[in-house]
């Protein structure tokens, strides 16, 4: 199973016994979802060998011991819940660093831990819960609103993003938009291609399924922003409708006739970065318009 990367065996309730070491050899798992269950033991230092994992979830188990201070070298962390759980100790400051603001917001690091009244201490987490009474609180305060929404902001994947529509979505993409017969698994994880499945499925608001008719078109807009170095495009006031969760028809200088793009108008903004071939899928698209930008490459094929 060294291509696995998503494990969810969340919410089982019977499963049991230690983590076994051989879970912390899976390299490319990103994904690993445990909580729910009742796993004992504790967590292995070998967890830092896991470089992709994005998303670890082990609350609600009786796991013991301390967070292992090599978590911190899981440098695409985004998600950690440990709540309701018997581990204590301190979260090691490797892992609170992993919230840098070098960080996109979407990327940065979120921490659900039992650390109300210091039962874990923890300098960075973003809510605390009590071991004894599982109310949890924002940044340790008494606001369990505040707390229950940014949850659902966060947890993604546990909820709208169904198993079955992760591997439903990068499916579709790779069969009718990728090109030259590229896999996600290929691909590296700064790709804009990656960069652009990974918005569609965690940081999209619209939640699109994978049987939407604008799947397709709206994943392209996604990559077609983020090969033009969209990240900086928030400090252009030009620009802040695209990779919103409106219509991507209502996106700034995108003209759709009945749900499908015909143009795109954005010279003379200083654009960077280089055209994708993907932009060929979107098939009704009749004008392109990126002069006096500052593109570089080739023209797609």
């Amino acid at each position: 199973m060294k291509m696995l990367e998503l494990l969810s065996l969340w919410g089982n309730g019977g499963l049991n016994g230690t983590l076994p070491l051989s879970l912390f050899e899976l390299s490319n798992l990103r994904m690993l979802y445990l909580d729910g269950n009742n796993f004992t033991g504790s967590i292995s230092q070998d967890i830092g060998q896991l470089t992709m994992l994005k998303q670890l979830t082990i609350s609600d188990n009786p796991i013991t011991g301390v967070i292992p201070s090599t978590l911190g070298l899981c440098k695409e962390l985004e998600l950690l819940r440990i709540e309701n759980t018997d581990i204590q100790g301190t979260i090691p400051e490797e892992v609170c660093q992993l919230k840098s603001s070098s960080r996109q917001v979407y990327d940065a690091l979120y921490i659900k831990a039992d650390c109300y009244s210091d039962y874990l201490k923890c300098d960075c987490c973003d809510v605390c819960c009590d071991h004894n009474t599982q109310q949890c609180f924002q940044d340790n305060r008494e606001n369990p609103e505040d707390s229950d929404a940014k949850l659902q902001d966060h947890q993604t994947y546990n909820s709208t993003n169904t198993i079955a529509r992760i591997i439903e979505i990068k499916q579709k993409i790779e069969s009718e938009v990728l090109q030259r017969g590229a896999t996600f698994y290929e691909i590296d994880f700064d790709d804009p291609r990656y960069l652009a499945l990974e918005w569609i499925l965690n940081q999209d608001e619209m939640r699109v399924p994978s049987d939407a008719p604008n799947l397709v078109q709206r994943y392209v807009l996604a990559l077609i922003a983020f090969s033009l170095d969209s990240e900086e495009w928030g400090d252009d006031e030009l620009f802040p409708s695209w990779m919103s969760g409106e219509d991507e028809c209502t996106w700034y200088n995108v003209s759709c006739f009945e749900g499908r793009v015909l143009a795109l108008q954005m010279n003379e903004y200083s654009l960077k970065g280089f055209i994708p071939p993907e932009i060929g899928r979107l098939e009704s698209l009749a004008l392109i318009q990126l002069q006096q930008n500052g593109l570089h490459g080739t023209i797609p094929q």
